[in-house]
């Protein structure tokens, strides 16, 4: 008898099981959490940037709103298009000598946490670099790294990796006691 009722459970736990396979979730009624394919804060970081990119010198003093600038991996090198860029912010910085700028490197996810804010702290000194050789004085650009510690995205595809490795500009008027 025991037998008898072990395999009636058994036999029904697989008809229940093969019942809910078969059928079709309806996406509209199907409130399951899903990740996306693509995390779309990808697509619209990259066009924030672009559209920055676009900015005049006076437009970037007035909206101190700046595009991040994103990294090739384990690179320090600014990328060419950068360049472009830079040479526009020197202006503001030569422009309004009140103007102080804090550069922010960041990281992507793969390698460890010391290497990384070393790489961070590598691609905003490049940048601190290149603009105090075309003349902006070096007391008014302070460099921080944040390593792999401020993602923009959780997104670990090519391209959630690619938005993460970026370099980040804040415009201030601020004395440096009053933010460091």
């Amino acid at each position: 008898m025991k037998l008898w009722k072990c395999l009636t459970v058994c036999a029904s736990v697989f008809v229940l099981a093969a019942c809910s396979a078969n059928q079709k979730m309806d996406p509209e009624t199907d409130n399951r959490p899903r990740v996306p394919e693509r995390d779309p804060i990808i697509q619209i970081e990259a066009e924030k940037n672009a559209k920055l990119m676009e900015q005049t010198p006076a437009e970037m003093a007035e909206s101190r709103q700046l595009p991040d600038i994103t990294y090739k991996f384990d690179s320090i090198r600014p990328p060419d298009y950068s360049y472009a860029f830079l040479d526009k912010l020197v202006e503001v910085m030569t422009s309004y000598p009140n103007m102080k700028l804090i550069i922010e490197g960041n990281t992507d996810v793969v390698g460890d946490k010391d290497y990384n804010y070393w790489l961070g702290a590598s691609r905003a000194a490049a940048m601190k670099s290149y603009l105090v050789s075309r003349g902006v004085l070096a007391d008014r650009i302070r460099i921080h790294s944040y390593g792999a510690d401020r993602p923009l995205t959780l997104d670990n595809s090519k391209e959630g990796r690619w938005t993460n490795r970026r370099v980040h500009f804040v415009l201030t008027t601020r004395e440096w006691n009053s933010i460091y």
